[in-house]
């Protein structure tokens, strides 16, 4: 008989989210991570460490504009990456610690170790000391996260050649930074980088950058590349890297030297880079889980299957955010396992990705929910889009952030908001106002008669609103 009503694997936003819900339920849960410290990577790697080098950079841009508002302005401004480190490491640290006090709190069990299935009620834990474990679970949320995809010819090495994961293991700033691949990090990490002093360069196989996203956003992102002199080169890849330097070792690129490196391209050309970073997407952690003796068969990239209630093909089994290999946020990730948590524990409750907000950290902000222009034409249906640029918005005058727009697409029969897509200063923020008109099925009349606050960026909404309803007065749907 087990000791536990749930077992969580995976010590990550998901897996912690599905324990302490669990918990709420009267459950009592264990949690099996790999590693002593909880917080996945959101915590330690991805979400919460890049914010910080996200803040510096804003800053960083901020005081560009102290001479509108006679404030002095040192010229030429650095940041020192070393002092960014520092303050990551706290931020990391702190949230370590308040996830040990809920896990105290919420009286959920913890226990270090690599977990995989002997079968659909066993799971075997290999402990640091090499010693096993064997654990009866009733129940089991499959929480294990996802790592960085590495290009097959161009392996990660740790000081040359880098994940999005290891960028705060760089002990400095590169001069010059190339990234490969222009999708959400790759052109947060452009903007950043470029901002902190680096000459940075984009390679994008695809014929153009955040692909997946609405054409109309990726189109201002590649506009502000070149407008900050971040270079893109699309339809291109990197055929391989080697010693930028006369003479260098053979392997020097790759084998632990600092020195630059050179890549060459699929387009003959070649760049010349301090660093380079591999963003071309993540793969699940599921290999080691032994998924097979639990009666789960995974995706050709290792992803796990599940149906809206977030259970897998064996019954008791269920699983959340990036093992399943779709949106692979945080913010979908926390709400997966929730859904997980309460069908494990007999709740009936259904995952809705319809209303769910996107949030890209570039600059400009990006904020996306529901469906995009492309996606609406695919689907046939009658639909009509409201547009405000932020140059027709006080607030944004005011604050001399005028680039981006608001692009809304409403139901061309029922004026039903289905779809909106930001992109401008605080687009992550109040895109949440979106998804929960998405949610509630609000109309452009809706948007049109709220009162907003004046003046605000979110007064974009009823403008676009406004004018979506000028195009349906003159019988313009698209």
């Amino acid at each position: 008989m087990s000791d536990y009503d749930l077992i969580v694997i995976g010590g990550g936003e998901a897996g912690i989210s599905a324990a302490i819900r669990a918990t709420a339920l009267g459950a009592k849960v264990l949690i099996v991570n790999r590693e002593p410290e909880l917080g996945g990577g959101c915590v330690q790697t991805g979400t919460l460490p890049s914010k910080t080098l996200e803040n510096a950079a804003r800053f960083l841009e901020n005081l560009k504009q102290g001479k509108r508002y006679g404030v002095p302005v040192v010229e030429n401004a650095r940041a020192d990456y070393k002092t960014i480190l520092e303050s990551r490491h706290k931020t990391t640290m702190c949230e370590i610690g308040v996830l040990a006090t809920v896990m105290r709190k919420n009286a959920i069990a913890t226990l270090v170790g690599a977990a995989s299935f002997k079968d659909p009620r066993r799971l075997e834990v290999r402990l640091p000391d090499g010693a096993t474990r064997l654990l009866e679970t009733p129940r089991t949320i499959i929480a294990t996260g996802s790592r960085p995809i590495a290009l097959p010819h161009l392996p990660f090495d740790g000081r040359t050649v880098l994940s999005p994961d290891e960028l705060t293991a760089m002990d400095a700033i590169p001069g010059r930074f190339l990234i490969v691949g222009a999708g959400v990090i790759g052109c947060e990490m452009a903007f950043i980088f470029r901002s902190l002093g680096s000459e940075v360069t984009v390679v994008e196989k695809a014929d153009r950058a955040l692909v997946g996203q609405d054409h109309e956003v990726g189109a201002l992102i590649t506009r502000e590349f070149k407008k900050r002199g971040i270079r893109l080169i699309l339809s291109t890849g990197v055929e391989r890297v080697e010693p930028a330097a006369p003479g260098a070792a053979p392997g020097a690129a790759r084998g632990g030297s600092d020195g630059p490196v050179r890549a060459a391209l699929s387009n003959g050309e070649a760049i010349e880079a301090d660093r380079i970073m591999i963003g071309v997407g993540r793969r699940p952690n599921t290999e080691e889980l032994d998924l097979a003796a639990a009666g789960i068969t995974a995706g050709p990239r290792g992803e796990i299957q599940v149906d809206d209630r977030m259970r897998t093909a064996a019954p008791g089994i269920y699983a959340a955010g990036d093992v399943l290999a779709r949106f692979m946020l945080s913010s979908m990730a926390v709400v997966e396992a929730r859904i997980a948590a309460e069908n494990a524990m007999g709740l009936e409750t259904r995952m809705d990705y319809t209303s769910a907000p996107w949030g890209i950290y570039t600059d400009p902000e990006v904020g996306s929910v529901g469906v995009t222009e492309e996606w609406a034409k695919a689907g046939g249906r009658a639909f009509v889009i409201g547009r405000c640029g932020y140059n027709d918005l006080v607030r944004s005058c005011l604050d001399a952030n005028v680039t981006g727009f608001f692009k809304l697409i409403f139901d061309g029969e029922t004026h039903k908001l289905i779809g909106a897509h930001v992109a401008g200063q605080d687009a992550s923020e109040i895109v949440h106002f979106a998804a929960l008109a998405v949610k509630l099925g609000a109309r452009a009349e809706d948007l049109k008669d709220m009162v907003y606050n004046h003046p605000t960026v979110s007064e974009g909404f009823g403008k676009a609103a406004v004018d979506a309803l000028k195009q349906l007065e003159k019988g313009k749907p698209a």
